[in-house]
This record gives structure tokens, sequence and C-alpha cells, in this order.
């Protein structure tokens, strides 16, 4: 299901049915829900990764990224992150995130206005 067809419109409101909307592959071992996406830049994804995932890249910010963490853990070179974290990357901030037992996080970007 795509997000126009998990989303109910209230006046100025939208409530997004997460669970009715299909994940969508980045790579092997890795998916996301687009939640969000404008043309200034913004980006809302509620994304997973299996256990043993790793970014073969190093991530380099150019824009705003926050995440949240939901389920299992988050690893980059500063630290093991679980449930309940809430990471700021700004701008210029660059790690190469894995997981060991799987996780799933909310990410919101956003460029610097």
């Amino acid at each position: 299901m795509t997000p126009a067809q998990a989303t109910v419109l209230h006046d100025l409101m939208s409530y997004t049915d997460t669970d009715a909307m299909a994940w969508e592959p980045i790579v092997q071992g890795a998916r996301r829900r687009t939640l969000h996406h404008d043309d200034a830049g913004q980006r809302i994804l509620m994304v997973q990764w299996d256990a043993g995932f790793a970014l073969s890249y190093r991530d380099e910010h150019h824009y705003d990224e926050f995440l949240y963490i939901l389920e299992g853990d988050f690893v980059d070179q500063n630290q093991s992150s679980g449930p309940g974290t809430f990471i700021h990357n700004a701008p210029g901030s660059a790690h190469q995130p894995c997981t060991t037992n799987g996780v799933t996080f909310l990410a919101f970007i956003s460029p610097r206005r």
C-alpha cells in the first residue's frame, strides 16, 4: 500500500497507518517506509535493518539527520544505541553504522534553512 492509500486526511491534518504501508527495499538487508517528503528536501523515513547489516559506505551528512531508535541496536564508531535513543547527526558529520541484532528507527532528514 502506498503512503497515499494508507493516509486519511482531515482538514489540514493527515493520519497514516504505517503498518498498512509496504516496505521499500533499499539494499539487501535494509528497507524503508517513506512517511513524508517534500520539495524542500525534508524526509521522514521508518528504516529497518536485518541483524548483521552494515552500511557499505561512510555516510557523510550534508543536512541535519535526526534518528530515533525504536527497536534493536544502532551501532556506529561512537557507541551502540538502543530503543529510546535520539541521535542528531549535524551537517559535516559522518559515520558507517551497522546493527548486531537488527534495528528499526525513524529518520528525519532536514536541510537547514
